[in-house]
């Protein structure tokens, strides 16, 4: 038998050598077990860059009056690519000779060399009604910012008050008001 001092000494061993292992099993939980703790939140933040709520952003022209205005119910960067999410969203575009255009979508994604905005979800395009107030319908739509060119390559329809076009695929110039479809162009004109 041991004598009173070193079962003491094992004993303190033990239970300091139990505490330690408690307390680093914690620690590595808290790391890496806890769901939904604030290490994985603040990274997912990182992950996300600004999140605007119920924005409008506005790019004058060169008179100085709003050019294009767009209004969302939000705006995310994304830093994996830069690109920027949007939701929700309305644009309108300003011209001299054709008048102002408004796009609406559910969604839309600017990439990274915001050189265009991609629009999906119940995309609707609107003329003034100095052009004849064209209504254009599609699932999914690109809009050019520099060229301020849209096009599809998806079933679109437009409408002119009455009269009706469908078709795949389209191009409109909205600087000059100029609208093309590309192809199974079928057409509905009511007297």
């Amino acid at each position: 038998m041991r004598p009173a001092a070193q079962r003491k000494s094992a004993l303190n061993r033990f239970v300091v050598t139990v505490a330690a292992s408690a307390a680093g099993l914690a620690l590595l939980y808290g790391l890496f077990g806890a769901p939904g703790d604030d290490f994985e939140t603040s990274r997912a933040e990182e992950q996300r860059g600004y999140y605007v709520l119920d924005a409008t952003l506005t790019e004058m022209g060169a008179d100085g009056t709003p050019r294009v205005v767009v209004h969302a119910k939000s705006i995310e960067q994304q830093l994996a690519d830069q690109s920027v999410l949007l939701s929700d969203l309305s644009l309108d575009y300003k011209t001299e000779s054709s008048g102002t255009w408004t796009v609406t979508a559910n969604q839309g994604r600017m990439p990274p060399d915001r050189g265009s905005l991609l629009l999906s979800g119940d995309v609707k395009v609107t003329g003034t009604e100095a052009r004849g107030s064209a209504v254009i319908r599609t699932d999914r739509l690109a809009y050019n910012t520099a060229s301020s060119v849209i096009q599809t390559a998806d079933p679109v329809s437009v409408t002119f008050g009455e009269h009706e076009l469908r078709g795949r695929g389209l191009r409109v110039v909205l600087n000059d008001g100029t609208l093309r479809l590309e192809s199974n162009v079928h057409g509905r004109f009511n007297p």
